[in-house]
C-alpha cells in the first residue's frame, strides 16, 4: 500500500469513526449514581467493590465484566468502603448520618453497625480500621469493625481520608493535616496550604496528600513540613494510590476524567487517556501496578490491566504559548521498544494523538482530552507490536497532521 493511500484511509477514519482504543476502559456499571469509592480484594483484584449515593454498593467477580448491586440497606449516600485485611476479612462501608456497614460473606448481607457519633463519615482505613468524617469525627475499632468508640480530635475540619499504616496521616478541608501514632494519637501538623485537602494514599509510606486547584502537596521529613508537586492542571484532586508492590509509580484522580501517573515516585507526573469527562472520585491499585480501578459520577467505573497506557507530560512551561500546532517527529525513530512524540497547541482545545499500522488500522489512542495552550510529549511503547511502519496522527481543533515512525525489534 503507497504511504499516500495510507494517510488518506487515517484520514477518513478520524473523520468518520469515533476513538476505540483506550488503557482506560469504562465498564457498565448498572447506576447513574454517583460513585465516591472503589477498593478490592487484597487477594483477588477480579473482586472489587464500589459504594455511592442513595446506599449504592456494587460488586463484581469477574475483574469488573460485570458489576451486580447489592442490597446494603440503606438510602443515605456512601462515601467510603475498604476490604479489611485481616483473619475476619471483614468489608466496611461509611457515609452519611455515621453509617457504618459491615460484610464478611462479599456483601451477600450487610449489615448496619452501631455508630457512636451522627456526623457524616468519609473515609475509612484498611488496618488500622479508623473511620474520619465530618466536625472533626475520628473513630476507632478495634474488634474488626464490630463495635467502634470515638476518639479525641484535635481539629472540628471537615475531614475527608484518612491512612492509619505506616506514616499515619488524616487529611481534610482548609489544609487540614493529622498525624497519628498508631492510629489513636492524633495532631495537628502545620501544612502550609489552604487548600482542601481530598486525599492519601491507603499506604502511607510516602507523605503525600491531594486537593483542591490540582493541589499535590508532599513532605520529606515525616510530615514536619510540606511543599508542592507540580502537577500541571487546576482541576480538583480527589484520590490518589499506588500498589503495595511498586511504590514508585503512583495514580492521582480527579475532575474532568483527571488521571495522573508518575513513575518515579512522584518526582513528576502526566495524564493519562481516562475516555470520561466525569468527575473520578476514586483510584485504587493493590496487588500490582498493572491492574487498578477508578469510579467517579454518574455511575463511571474505569478498569486498567497495563497501568493506564501511556503518559503526557507537559514540557518547556516557563517558554510561553506556542504560535502555532506543530507535531514533531518522534524520537527515536527508529526506535526499539519506545519512543517519544513530541507537539505543541496554540489554543485550548481537545486534543488526541492515535496510533495506526501499516493498513490504517488503530491500534492505541495514547491521548484523548482537553489541553491547555502548551508544548507537551507523549511515549508511545511498542512492546505488544511487531516491527514494522506504524502511523502517528494529531488532531486538535481544525489542525490534522500525521507522520510515520518505524519500529525494529
Amino acid at each position: 500500500m503507497k504511504l499516500s493511500s495510507v494517510f488518506r484511509l487515517i484520514l477518513a477514519l478520524l473523520l468518520c469513526a469515533p476513538v476505540l482504543y483506550s488503557q482506560w476502559f469504562q465498564q457498565v456499571s448498572g447506576t447513574t449514581f454517583n460513585l465516591h469509592s472503589i477498593n478490592s480484594h487484597h487477594g483477588n483484584e477480579n473482586f472489587a467493590w464500589t459504594c455511592g449515593d442513595n446506599g449504592v454498593i456494587l460488586h463484581t467477580t469477574n475483574g469488573g465484566t460485570n458489576w451486580t448491586l447489592q442490597v446494603s440497606g440503606t438510602t443515605n449516600n456512601l462515601y467510603g468502603i475498604c476490604f479489611m485485611e485481616s483473619s475476619a476479612a471483614p468489608i466496611l462501608a461509611v457515609g452519611e448520618g455515621g453509617i457504618i456497614l459491615r460484610t464478611t460473606n462479599f456483601g451477600a448481607n450487610w449489615l448496619t453497625i452501631t455508630s457512636p457519633r451522627n456526623k457524616t463519615l468519609r473515609d475509612i482505613s484498611d488496618f488500622g480500621f479508623i473511620a474520619v468524617g465530618d466536625s472533626g469525627t475520628i473513630i476507632k475499632s478495634s474488634d474488626f469493625g464490630i463495635t467502634w468508640i470515638p476518639l479525641p480530635s484535635p481539629t472540628t475540619a471537615q475531614l475527608n481520608a484518612v491512612s492509619a499504616i505506616f506514616s499515619n496521616y488524616i487529611v481534610g478541608n482548609n489544609g487540614t493535616i493529622l498525624k497519628g501514632s498508631s492510629g489513636i494519637n492524633w495532631q495537628l501538623v502545620t501544612s502550609g496550604t489552604n487548600e482542601d485537602l481530598l486525599g492519601v494514599p491507603l499506604f502511607g509510606s510516602s507523605d503525600l496528600t491531594v486537593g483542591t486547584n490540582g493541589l499535590i502537596w508532599r513532605s520529606s521529613n515525616s510530615g514536619n513540613s510540606w511543599f508542592a508537586q507540580n502537577s500541571n492542571t487546576t482541576v480538583t484532586l480527589r484520590s490518589v494510590e499506588y500498589s503495595v508492590n511498586n511504590t514508585s509509580r503512583i495514580y492521582i484522580c480527579g475532575d474532568f476524567g483527571t488521571i495522573l501517573k508518575s513513575t518515579n515516585s512522584g518526582s513528576n507526573f502526566g495524564f493519562q487517556n481516562s475516555q470520561t469527562t466525569q468527575n473520578l472520585n476514586s483510584i485504587f491499585f493493590y496487588l500490582g501496578d498493572n491492574t487498578g480501578y477508578s469510579c467517579g459520577n454518574n455511575g463511571v467505573i474505569l478498569k486498567t490491566t497495563n497501568g493506564g497506557g501511556a503518559i503526557i507530560t507537559s514540557v518547556n512551561n516557563n517558554s510561553g504559548i506556542p504560535d502555532e500546532y506543530k507535531l514533531e517527529q518522534n524520537h527515536p525513530n527508529p526506535f526499539n521498544p519506545v519512543t517519544n512524540i513530541r507537539f505543541s497547541i496554540s489554543s485550548a482545545d481537545i486534543t488526541s494523538i492515535a496510533i495506526y499500522d501499516i493498513t490504517g488500522k488503530q491500534i492505541e489512542v495514547l491521548l484523548e482530552r482537553y489541553l491547555s495552550a502548551g508544548e507537551y510529549e507523549v511515549t508511545f511503547d511498542g512492546s505488544n507490536y511487531a516491527s514494522g511502519i506504524y502511523y502517528y496522527t494529531m488532531r486538535s481543533g481544525k489542525f490534522l497532521k500525521t507522520a510515520k515512525m518505524i519500529l525494529v525489534k
